[in-house]
């Protein structure tokens, strides 16, 4: 696998915010995302109090979200050392 397979990604800065309808500075928090990423697609779901719709595009920007938030943390456990 690349090394630098992230930064060769097409990646849409604040697309999740966008899609999410919160503002650009608000913080996702992994839990959060891990419970949304369980609805089904076709499936609506609240979120800050409004309501949205799951959909393929949506569910995949939050699996990378999340799996980044991961590396973000796996980074912070070997910088300490």
């Amino acid at each position: 696998m690349d090394k630098n397979w992230i930064e060769k990604m097409d990646m849409k800065k604040g697309a999740l915010h966008r899609q999410m309808g919160v503002s650009n500075d608000y913080t996702f928090n992994k839990s959060k995302l891990t419970k949304i990423n369980k609805t089904g697609v076709g499936s609506m779901f609240e979120f800050e109090g409004k309501s949205r719709k799951m959909t393929p595009l949506l569910k995949k920007r939050i699996t990378l979200a999340i799996t980044l938030m991961g590396f973000r943390k796996q980074k912070e456990k070997y910088s300490k050392n």
